[in-house]
């Protein structure tokens, strides 16, 4: 209430003086914005910063007060990087620092920091952090590995909160950071491209060898079976042949979808004739 009264008192002086000597002017605070006054006495008095800061309308002051307008809404402060990663390897990206100054304490930022106070006081400071981060990683993390960028981007943040803003005691809320995409030079893309695609490669080969070697292995273990059944029926190796020669017709005769004729002693030939009456 206080304040409210200070602040009441001073807007019907301002308001006084206007009507006395017409050296006023009206000035409209946008919303989502606050205005610092800072007030310059014609001859005698104590200027400065007025600690209540104009808000949302239109107010009354001299015309050798100056008023600075502080929009207190979340602001994206964006810098781009052009940097080495772990493994000596050129990136590309862009690191944002969202941002609003606390409403009500606009005053304080202006007497203490100025209007450029990102600029003075954070800029660098936000630019060092994101390249001591960045350059803890290779580039084939950097550039692949989603997570990557949320393990930055929650670093960075954890040092711009504590050696800037804590430090500084800056009225200014983070909101978040954000790291962009990020991308090698075009040679260095393809380089990784092509490094991709002879992982993929060997992998497929390997797999392939696998396949290769199980199917040897069936097959010697078919062939060590085959053996020990002709030996279990006392048999030689031509009359095993025409066994599993019969067994293959029986197969064939079984599962055929009709009437099948097959002529022993053909079969070498593979010469199959149907039954009779069956329509050509």
């Amino acid at each position: 209430m206080a304040r409210q009264g200070n602040w009441f008192t001073k807007w019907l002086g301002a308001a006084g003086l206007c009507l006395m000597t017409s050296g006023c002017a009206l000035v409209a605070i946008d919303a989502g914005h606050e205005g610092v006054l800072v007030e310059k006495p014609f001859f005698f008095g104590h200027g400065g910063v007025d600690p209540v800061p104009a808000t949302t309308g239109r107010v009354a002051v001299a015309l050798t007060t100056q008023v600075i307008d502080v929009d207190v809404r979340p602001i994206q402060y964006a810098e781009h990087f052009d940097i080495i990663s772990a493994e000596n390897a050129p990136v590309s990206f862009d690191a944002f620092m969202i941002a609003s100054v606390i409403e009500g304490r606009s005053p304080e930022l202006i007497s203490r920091f100025g209007p450029n106070w990102y600029q003075n006081n954070v800029k660098e400071a936000f630019r060092t952090f994101v390249r001591e981060e960045v350059q803890k990683y290779p580039l084939f993390q950097l550039t692949t590995d989603p997570t990557t960028r949320t393990k930055l981007q929650d670093a960075i943040g954890r040092e711009v909160q504590t050696k800037i803003i804590d430090k500084q005691n800056l009225p200014i809320r983070l909101v978040r950071i954000v790291v962009g995409s990020i991308m090698p030079p075009k040679g260095v893309l393809e380089q990784t491209a092509q490094t991709i695609i002879q992982e993929q490669r060997r992998i497929t080969m390997v797999e392939f060898q696998k396949a290769e070697e199980a199917r040897e292995k069936a097959e010697r273990q078919r062939g060590i079976a085959d053996r020990a059944y002709r030996e279990s029926l006392g048999l030689t190796a031509p009359e095993f042949v025409d066994l599993r020669r019969i067994e293959v017709q029986k197969e064939i005769v079984q599962h055929a979808p009709t009437a099948l004729t097959v002529i022993m002693g053909l079969e070498r030939v593979g010469i199959n004739i149907p039954p009779l009456g069956v329509e050509k």
